[in-house]
């Protein structure tokens, strides 16, 4: 049975050229669907089209052919998209009226100083049944009325019944309402239960580490972040550290290792097994962010490359992963979110390599020269992103990602062990102290880093200019890349997708 899965996940990942050809289609499809707004390709008998010229391309292979299979890819996204849009413009029609409104909360609410923000999806208007594609922004005043002694007035999957004024959205909510009434809180019973396993562990952490490194402990760990306070959230952001708070690919790399390592021991396959169901569990309990969806994704195709022992090409594995979560949600491809989490792996994996190969040859690098390379290389992709969206840049993040990054592990770790142990007498007295000094340590650094502000170069905001500096960035790494796919052999070119 193992060796039947292990050669039909073999013969996935050899159809590389098919797999290239449908996820570049679909990556094209997104961005021209919902920049030309492309909302006639709503019909289902679209999909027989994309399966039609599927299956034709699978039966005869020929290379020729991949722009069949590219085109199939933009069809499928066009499909995707017209659901989108509709939904879009189902929602517009409502701007400035005042609205009766059902929607489900998509991720953890924010509660501060008596309003609480959240993001709901599955929407529903007045009495009708329809649910409609798209997400909106809400701004809540809090009405105790209605709290029912719960823990949180909202949480994440309850469904809130709201009235007010529908207003225009921003970035990628198409809707906003500020300080609605909120008429009826619904929490599903008997609930998630993954959400629960998430709050129950969270509470046995917050009872024997104190604040604020709680707060910071429960953000590496479990992506809570919304305890952080304003000023230790600023420092992060001006030491260019917001990431080490966003549970994404570095916090989940280090989780699946460990278990990879510790149920790998067992068999192949129960590495695989265990390590994805992890995965899982570990995206349903933080929430489906469009960071640790992408992270989540790309883990679980990075374990069956390892499951089948064939190496997936960063670039391929970058585009596959790109075109799946489109496919979950189109309007990620401008969100701030999946924009940066999408370029620092590219940094990582394709730049950072480059960079160590020219700087060090065929030398490996030390701990420190990695470091301080792959931290510069995501650095530099994400650089444009972050001038544009937030008109300002850190000249020490590779200082400050030297101090942190090398002990983010030892604090999750830590942080865990507390919620383990919690309730054992002295054994969580000195694992709550270790984690506590930790996470003390993390703090003053970012503290004392922060508040150097001459460091922090700014610009003005939304300047298009910022994004040539990806030609300086982009040239050279797509022909190191090109050299390695296409070979010219015997009078033509040949093309290997596996590099």
């Amino acid at each position: 049975m193992e060796r039947r899965l292990r050669d039909v996940l073999w013969r996935v990942v050899h159809q590389s050229w098919l797999i290239v050809g449908l996820c570049a289609g679909i990556v094209v499809g997104v961005v021209i669907g919902l920049g030309f707004r492309v909302n006639y390709f709503a019909s289902v008998w679209w999909i027989c089209v994309v399966v039609g010229l599927f299956v034709l391309v699978y039966i005869r292979p020929r290379l020729l052919l991949v722009a069949l299979i590219f085109i199939a890819g933009m069809v499928l996204a066009f499909f995707r998209v017209a659901t989108e849009l509709r939904g879009q413009d189902y929602i517009r029609q409502f701007y400035g009226m005042e609205v009766m409104m059902t929607g489900v909360v998509d991720g953890d609410p924010e509660e501060d100083e008596g309003e609480i923000k959240m993001k709901l999806n599955e929407l529903k208007f007045g009495e009708e049944e329809r649910v409609v594609d798209g997400s909106i922004f809400v701004t809540a005043k809090v009405n105790v009325d209605i709290r029912d002694d719960r823990d949180a007035v909202v949480q994440r999957d309850d469904t809130v019944v709201l009235e007010g004024k529908m207003l225009e959205g921003f970035g990628t909510y198409v809707g906003y309402m500020y300080r609605p009434t909120i008429r009826r809180v619904m929490r599903p019973e008997p609930g998630s239960w993954v959400l629960r396993v998430r709050n129950w562990f969270a509470e046995r952490i917050e009872r024997l580490v104190p604040e604020p490194e709680v707060k910071l402990g429960l953000s590496y760990l479990l992506g809570m972040k919304a305890g952080l306070s304003d000023e230790l959230s600023e420092y992060l952001r001006v030491v260019g550290l917001t990431h080490i708070v966003v549970a994404s690919g570095a916090h989940l790399s280090i989780l699946v290792e460990v278990a990879r390592r510790i149920f790998g021991r067992l068999s192949r396959f129960a590495g695989l097994l265990f390590s994805v169901v992890f995965v899982i569990f570990f995206m349903a309990m933080v929430g489906w962010t469009p960071s640790i969806m992408r992270a989540g994704v790309m883990a679980i195709l990075t374990l069956v490359s390892w499951y089948v022992g064939r190496r997936i090409a960063a670039w391929r594995l970058i585009l596959m992963v790109a075109a799946l979560t489109l496919m979950m949600e189109p309007s990620f491809v401008i969100n701030l979110g999946w924009l940066l989490s999408f370029a620092s792996y590219a940094g990582i994996m394709m730049l950072g390599p480059a960079m160590m190969k020219f700087f060090y040859g065929a030398r490996k690098p030390g701990f420190v020269g990695s470091t301080v390379l792959t931290t510069v290389a995501a650095t530099m992709m994400t650089l444009p992103i972050v001038l544009y969206f937030y008109g300002a840049v850190s000249l020490i993040s590779v200082a400050a990602n030297l101090l942190i990054l090398p002990t983010l592990s030892v604090a999750m770790g830590l942080v865990f062990l507390v919620g383990v142990v919690a309730g054992v007498p002295l054994v969580e007295t000195v694992v709550s102290w270790s984690a506590t000094r930790v996470l003390d340590f993390h703090i003053l650094v970012v503290g004392w880093l922060g508040e150097m502000r001459q460091f922090l170069v700014k610009i003005e905001l939304y300047q298009w200019w910022v994004f040539a500096l990806y030609l300086i960035i982009l040239v050279p790494l797509i022909g190191l890349t090109w050299r390695k796919v296409v070979k010219w052999r015997k009078g033509k070119y040949q093309f290997n997708f596996e590099e």
